[in-house]
């Protein structure tokens, strides 16, 4: 499958969006808006359309979690969208905002100081490592490295070239034998 790394500006990532629905390609739409939000995770517009499409398909979870910063987010959608995610550090991660909350709404900017107090007071979850350790940390334990194929591969190439000439020189022998008698 190959992927376009263009950078898309948003009226265009919407209006394909909007394309996609109309032909009925949701999960078209949904890999669209979720790709633009991978580049762009604070816009607003986009969170909302994106929280619309999971909101009409019935995920509860995913519409509230795109739009938990967003004014319409309806209570059920962020009682699923907790009951799915139960740790505030999660769900505040999961959020992916960096934006100023100035620019949200009034009830979402209350929604995300709540959770940012709540992920602050709980912190990340048992086992949860945000990069990996780095060597002064944790010994790296003792795992036998791989071998390299190449090198195998090369012998097998160059035996296989030998016995193909070999065959060939054989084969012609052969037949300057037979044409002979």
């Amino acid at each position: 499958m190959l992927t376009d790394h263009r950078i898309v500006a948003k009226p265009d990532v919407l209006a394909r969006a909007k394309r996609d629905l109309a032909q009925g390609h949701t999960d078209l739409a949904i890999r669209r808006l979720r790709g633009y939000l991978a580049t762009e995770p604070n816009s607003l517009e986009v969170r909302r359309v994106l929280a619309a499409i999971y909101r009409q398909t019935g995920n509860y979870a995913e519409a509230g979690r795109w739009g938990y910063l967003t004014a319409d987010v309806r209570p059920v959608e962020l009682t699923a969208f907790e009951r799915a995610n139960p740790s505030p550090f999660v769900r505040l991660r999961m959020l992916n905002f960096t934006a100023d909350p100035r620019h949200l709404p009034p009830a979402a900017q209350d929604r995300l100081r709540v959770l940012t107090v709540q992920a602050d007071r709980v912190g990340p979850p048992p086992g949860w490592q945000q990069r990996p350790p780095s060597p002064a940390q944790e010994p790296e334990p003792d795992v036998p490295k791989r071998r390299s194929n190449t090198v195998p591969c090369l012998y097998v190439a160059i035996a296989l070239t030998v016995l193909a000439a070999l065959a060939a020189i054989g084969v012609y022998r052969m037949i300057m034998w037979i044409i002979a008698l």
